[in-house]
């Protein structure tokens, strides 16, 4: 389902922190040039998931600990989407290429038994292209009434310590 372009307007008009859109395959359907930084080279793959799971640069160099976080994140949500979706070709393919890939199929088959977990809060380390090593946290939502889109921003945290999370928002007492 294509999604409406005014999420296109607000995806590229956010600052301050990378941020994208994605439809239930991964593909990137927008970003922000904050987001476009985060790659060597400035250019933002086609498809995130296959870049996370399968890119050996986003495995060895942008992704830092990738087999135990990001990875074991991203392989369950991978395989729900096929197991909600298991006559969609590209994430049937998808899922294909990472079972077979030697790097990434173990962690698929040994995430069987995980929950995807969304990533809507998630704190990850990563190596930025310009900013250097650091975290993201990340912000998680969906379009209405876009329901196989992914919004996603993350706000990047220089060095070495985890950024601290704020408590969950609370309804303000009248």
């Amino acid at each position: 389902m294509p999604v409406h372009t005014v999420w296109r307007t607000v995806v590229e008009g956010i600052t301050g922190s990378m941020a994208y859109l994605t439809d239930k395959r991964w593909n990137i359907l927008a970003h922000n040039a904050e987001f476009q930084t985060l790659f060597r080279g400035g250019r933002a793959p086609s498809n995130l998931m296959r870049w996370m799971l399968l890119d050996e640069e986003a495995r060895r160099r942008t992704l830092l600990n990738w087999a135990e976080d990001w990875a074991r994140g991203a392989c369950p949500a991978l395989r729900q989407a096929v197991t909600t979706s298991p006559a969609d070709p590209e994430l049937v393919d998808l899922a294909s290429e990472v079972r077979r890939d030697p790097v990434a199929g173990p962690i698929y088959l040994a995430t069987a038994t995980l929950h995807p977990v969304h990533p809507d809060g998630a704190v990850y380390r990563i190596d930025h292209a310009v900013k250097g090593p650091g975290w993201v946290v990340a912000s998680a939502a969906t379009p209405l009434p876009e329901i196989d889109a992914r919004f996603v921003m993350l706000r990047y945290r220089p060095g070495p310590t985890r950024p601290h999370q704020p408590p969950p928002l609370r309804r303000r007492a009248r």
